[in-house]
């Protein structure tokens, strides 16, 4: 019976083993899995912090297009006849795509977050400095659409726009064919003012302006954006590149 005893324990005692044996290795494997899952998710936020990149640097050329258009249509309209054609073509410039801002990717953090898999990422430091970066980067977008607004509304708010140049500018431009009949294009030639009226002078003066100073704004604003970008991708690619 002592000998059956003994046997029976050390079945026991096998069994046992085998399982935390079985159990560790489980463990290990859920481990090694989620350290993979994390990697996974620093790649993808990369990868989605370079697409941010890309468009900040598109905007940033938008920008600094439009500042260009709004320093002609204000040198325009500094002339002592300032010509309706030229400063309306700038001016429309200046506002092209004025709705047009940052929107950052954060397809992966949103499924980090609506997983479940938040406790994935280990490093608290960057779980902060991805809700920091959103954070601001949103702040920064939504003043360049208040902005923006600003200048779109001194256009709607102008009583006469057939003395702004702008539909002067539409006959003039390469769409015209598009946006007037030739019969419509050939009477608004007639009909349209070939100068700005000393009238409306100062009203144009003072909307341009602002577009002007909105445009500088926005491009200081997409710097601040960029910045905010270059600083997560730089941490980013130490967490990606990372075999630990």
């Amino acid at each position: 019976m002592g000998k059956y005893f003994k046997y029976a324990i050390g079945e026991i005692l096998l069994v046992v083993i085998g399982i935390l044996i079985a159990l560790q290795i489980n463990n290990w494997n859920e481990h090694k899995k989620e350290r993979t899952l994390e990697q996974e998710y620093y790649c993808l936020l990369l990868e989605e912090l370079e697409e941010d990149q890309q468009q900040v640097l598109n905007l940033k050329i938008l920008a600094e297009e439009r500042i260009n258009s709004a320093n002609k249509a204000i040198l325009e309209i500094q002339k002592e006849k300032p010509d309706a054609t030229v400063f309306g073509e700038n001016w429309l410039l200046s506002l092209r795509l004025a709705t047009r801002t940052f929107k950052p990717n954060n397809a992966t953090y949103s499924d980090i977050k609506s997983s479940g898999n938040i406790n994935i990422i280990k490093d608290r430091a960057i779980l902060k400095a991805i809700s920091k970066y959103f954070k601001n980067v949103h702040g920064y977008s939504e003043t360049i659409m208040s902005n923006a607004q600003l200048g779109i509304n001194r256009v709607d708010n102008i009583s006469n726009l057939l003395e702004t140049g702008i539909y002067q500018a539409n006959v003039a431009s390469r769409y015209a064919n598009d946006i007037f009949t030739q019969e419509i294009r050939d009477q608004l030639v007639k009909d349209l003012p070939k100068y700005i009226n000393e009238t409306i002078k100062p009203e144009l003066y003072s909307a341009i302006l602002t577009t002007g100073t909105n445009n500088r704004r926005r491009l200081e604003l997409l710097l601040l954006i960029e910045d905010e970008v270059n600083t997560m991708l730089e941490l980013l690619q130490q967490k990606c590149e990372s075999s630990d």
